[in-house]
């Protein structure tokens, strides 16, 4: 098998810590250079979006959740999902409030202060709506574990990358006080370092943020040139 993943993809992160969480012999690349156009790519995944695996038959499965679903039913010998429902049905609440609430109230602010005028009423009610979603999180950790309690489950691979998201918000956004409330999130990186899956995942995720940054940077400087 074969995924398409993206170092700083959040959501080929989350797969990425599943496969390793679950310690599975899985090819991990880029995507065929030009993807985002290619025909090709659009024949694996018509959204022409990452990540994707690639089955042993040549089947394409796109949509993170869908994948780290099939690896879990697929490879049951490390599970990652609880066994008891209501462990389970924590979990996946943590999962969607994650995604949903933290997630996509995050990443609209990176753009709204990357606009060339940034229209600040924007921002702060998108701070105001991440605020919300952060506080909903909270209620649902506990400080210094995973999100399960004692061993790493499907949420933690979710909450990885959204951590590592809000450090980079915290950063873009000079806001060093924006998890000053919410002290299980701030110290989610604990459990992050203490786990060699997630480890793994941050730091793929970082150096793909300075990659990002230099090729930014490079694009910028050829452009001053031209």
């Amino acid at each position: 098998m074969k995924l398409y993943s993206l170092p700083l993809s959040p959501y080929s992160a989350r797969v990425r810590g599943a496969i390793y969480a679950k310690q599975l012999d899985i090819e991990i690349g880029l995507p065929p250079e030009g993807w985002r156009q290619s025909e090709e790519f659009r024949q694996i995944n018509p959204a022409r979006r990452v990540p994707v695996l690639i089955l042993e038959d040549g089947t394409a499965l796109p949509e993170s959740g869908v994948i780290i679903e099939y690896l879990e039913d697929a490879f049951p010998a490390i599970p990652l999902r609880p066994r008891h429902a209501k462990d389970l049905a924590h979990v996946r609440l943590i999962t969607d409030v994650t995604g949903l609430y933290v997630m996509q109230a995050a990443m609209p602010i990176f753009f709204l202060l990357d606009a060339g005028t940034v229209d600040t009423k924007a921002v702060a009610a998108g701070f105001e709506k991440l605020d919300a979603g952060l506080a909903h999180l909270e209620s649902l950790l506990r400080p210094g574990a995973y999100a399960d309690g004692e061993r790493i489950s499907t949420a933690d691979v979710w909450l990885t990358p959204v951590r590592f998201t809000l450090d980079g918000l915290i950063g873009f956004a000079k806001r060093p006080d924006l998890l000053d409330r919410y002290p299980a999130i701030a110290g989610y990186t604990d459990v992050i370092k203490r786990d060699p899956a997630l480890a793994r995942v941050w730091q793929e995720m970082t150096d793909g943020l300075k990659a990002f940054y230099a090729a930014r940077q490079a694009a910028k400087s050829g452009a001053a040139k031209t």
